[in-house]
């Protein structure tokens, strides 16, 4: 699968996928991921999952009658696509029927069309022929070779949708997040975006410190290091912060009014993924902006 290309000038995105349940959670997310691809001058692929294998436990008729209803719910895209935006099916964005497992489905077709950025939203419908949330959201996060941008249920719409004006970055230090970092510095650059990293250090880890200043001067070198690395010429803002990890997040996320959030996250594992390293899932589902997670090397 194609990546998109970091280079000192920016992000390069040239296809991006955006997936859709036809719900309105998704509708937000087609939104923000037609305006992209349009900004970046990129071929937009729509593109709904009829997930056959839950749906052909009910009998031959249950997946017929949600392949019909799919094909029902594409052609209104496309008829509302046009008469809202008008946007041409097959020039501006093109539309596409996957079968099978959700996540495997969206991943087996980015891989195929060489996609450099998937959009989807973390809420959707419910039921047979029309899943893409909660734990759907997160494999795709995870399994995604490419960065994926998440569309929660908290973002507020006014946010700058492709031109970001303030990017906030979690950084914990590891690769996944320097990778990240990487990112969000090339997307600073590109929009002349304000830059923060945001180290959140545990209470357990500073209490009982005798020198709380010398910790957070420590982490501070480390994120100019890190910089150091990414990009020299890049004007940025450290933090480091004392809390839950994801609480912190979300306080800073809106205390900046940041447009978005780009994470590292680690490779998905399974359930007990989430029950470990609950950080990203928790983040991408309430966040106030848009999340673009960038996903650490298989180990």
């Amino acid at each position: 699968m194609a990546t998109a290309q970091v280079t000192p000038a920016g992000v390069g995105i040239h296809n991006v996928l955006i997936a859709t349940d036809f719900s309105s959670y998704s509708n937000l997310a087609l939104n923000f991921g037609l305006e992209l691809a349009h900004d970046y001058r990129a071929t937009a692929y729509v593109a709904s999952v009829i997930p056959t294998d839950e749906i052909l436990l009910a009998g031959p008729d249950a997946y017929l009658a949600a392949k019909d209803a799919t094909h029902r719910d594409l052609l209104e895209l496309k008829t509302a696509l046009t008469r809202t935006c008008s946007l041409v099916e097959g020039k501006d964005y093109h539309l596409f029927m996957l079968e099978g497992a959700v996540a495997e489905a969206l991943l087996d077709f980015a891989g195929a069309r060489k996609i450099d950025l998937i959009v989807v939203a973390t809420h959707g419908r419910s039921g047979l022929g029309k899943v893409l949330m909660g734990s759907v959201a997160e494999k795709v996060f995870r399994q995604s070779p490419v960065p994926v941008l998440t569309i929660g249920p908290q973002v507020r719409q006014a946010a700058h949708r492709n031109k970001p004006r303030n990017i906030l970055v979690p950084v914990d230090l590891t690769a996944a997040s320097e990778r990240a970092a990487y990112y969000a510095t090339a997307l600073a650059c590109q929009h002349k975006a304000t830059l923060t990293l945001l180290h959140v250090a545990s209470s357990a880890a500073v209490k009982g410190a005798s020198d709380r200043g010398a910790i957070e001067r420590g982490i501070k070198i480390k994120l100019a290091e890190l910089m150091d690395r990414a990009a020299k010429s890049v004007a940025y803002n450290a933090r480091v912060e004392v809390g839950r990890v994801e609480t912190v997040i979300l306080e800073m996320a809106d205390k900046l009014r940041a447009d978005l959030l780009v994470m590292g996250v680690r490779p998905w594992n399974g359930l007990l993924d989430r029950l470990m390293w609950p950080h990203a899932y928790e983040v991408v589902r309430e966040s106030p902006c848009p999340v673009v997670t960038v996903r650490g090397q298989n180990s």
